[in-house]
């Protein structure tokens, strides 16, 4: 009996010191796994990344002797001539949208409103510009005395139409879809943050390009991380990747949404945005169209250090890219102002409607109700 009884406590001990290791185990594993430690990141498939990577491995292969001299730089200039065509096409698209597209846009909305103005206030409006044509806006504004809901039905149907369709008779909606299409910007911006502090910040200064590759899993010929670049090279990326991916996503910021604030239509909204996308997307086109197969391979074989080696589990890191979402909301709303209530509210940067007194909502709900019923 003494050792049945031995036994079993013998086996209840070792029972219970196994349990306290796994649970030491499994504690020290979910330890290790909060403190998170980062790969190395892949660069993106587009021109942008194409150039990158053929200034790094060409400049790498050429300082140590490999390859041919012809070859390397054959490929190095055709790169460079992609990328310098795309930025060229994109650069001139954005400005036909702003001539042809853009300022039609603008030139019928001012007009649309301003017709809706002097309406709508009988006559007793101010002008606040006279060129190219003359704009009005009503005296005191919607509770100003002078503002009359029932002039509505003075208005043409077309009028109406138009006046009803201005993207601000709308806020929230408008608002939805400029913060859609600013989330789509900002995904360009954080793009080229992470290229700056990758390659420009993080990646160590040398002084030969002989250093700038290592194998990444320490095997030749295999995939290989930018550790480490020159001086020039690093002027370069920054002067011909960085600075006009920058410079062309904030223009098409502003351009689509001066655009979007003059399109009066509803539908059109969105397939606006849609259209605005495709210049963002140009560099992705011309990627898959014309990049050869063996291009792709290197980009694909071609990492670069992460933003940071190792990040513990908190709050700010879950948090943190929740601010980018805030600097959108925050432009768009800066962008086209806010009405606070009926007395009272904030015009923003957008000189579209320069003045805007928020006066269509209300007058266009019955409007909009029997034409947008199903």
């Amino acid at each position: 009996m003494r050792s049945a009884r031995a036994g079993q406590t013998t086996g209840s001990s070792l029972l219970s010191h196994q349990s306290q290791s796994d649970e030491e185990s499994q504690h020290s594993s979910i330890s290790i796994d909060d403190d998170f430690e980062w790969p190395n990141m892949e660069l993106d498939a587009d021109t942008f990344g194409l150039s990158v990577v053929s200034l790094v491995r060409d400049f790498y292969f050429l300082s140590r002797g490999k390859g041919t001299f012809v070859n390397r730089w054959s490929r190095l200039l055709m790169s460079i001539f992609l990328l310098a065509t795309c930025l060229t096409i994109q650069i001139y698209l954005l400005s036909q949208v702003k001539r042809f597209v853009s300022a039609k846009a603008v030139h019928d909305v001012r007009l649309d409103y301003d017709k809706f103005e002097q309406v709508m206030y009988g006559g007793h409006t101010e002008v606040i510009s006279d060129h190219p044509f003359v704009e009005r806006r009503g005296l005191g504004g919607i509770n100003g005395g002078y503002f009359n809901a029932s002039n509505f039905a003075q208005l043409s149907s077309d009028e109406q139409a138009n006046a009803c369709r201005i993207p601000l008779s709308q806020p929230l909606f408008f608002w939805t879809v400029l913060f859609i299409w600013t989330l789509t910007c900002t995904a360009e911006l954080r793009k080229a943050r992470d290229l700056v502090w990758s390659l420009l910040l993080n990646t160590e200064a040398t002084h030969s390009m002989r250093h700038a590759l290592k194998d990444e899993d320490d095997i030749p010929g295999g995939p290989a991380v930018i550790v480490a670049l020159t001086m020039p090279v690093k002027t370069a990326i920054a002067t011909m990747v960085i600075v006009p991916r920058l410079g062309i996503t904030f223009y098409l910021i502003w351009i689509g949404c001066r655009w979007l604030l003059a399109t009066n239509n509803f539908a059109d909204l969105i397939l606006n945005s849609v259209a605005l996308e495709f210049i963002l997307c140009l560099k992705d086109i011309m990627y898959l169209a014309l990049v050869p197969r063996r291009s792709m391979l290197d980009l694909q074989n071609t990492t670069v250090v992460p933003l940071k080696k190792r990040e513990p589990e908190s709050l700010k890191v879950f948090i943190g890219t929740l601010l980018w979402a805030g600097v959108a909301a925050g432009w768009v709303t800066l962008y086209m102002g806010l009405r606070i209530s009926e007395d009272y509210h904030i015009n923003g940067l957008q000189k579209v409607l320069v003045d805007y007194r928020w006066d269509v909502h209300e007058v266009c709900l019955q409007w909009i109700t029997d034409r947008y019923a199903l």
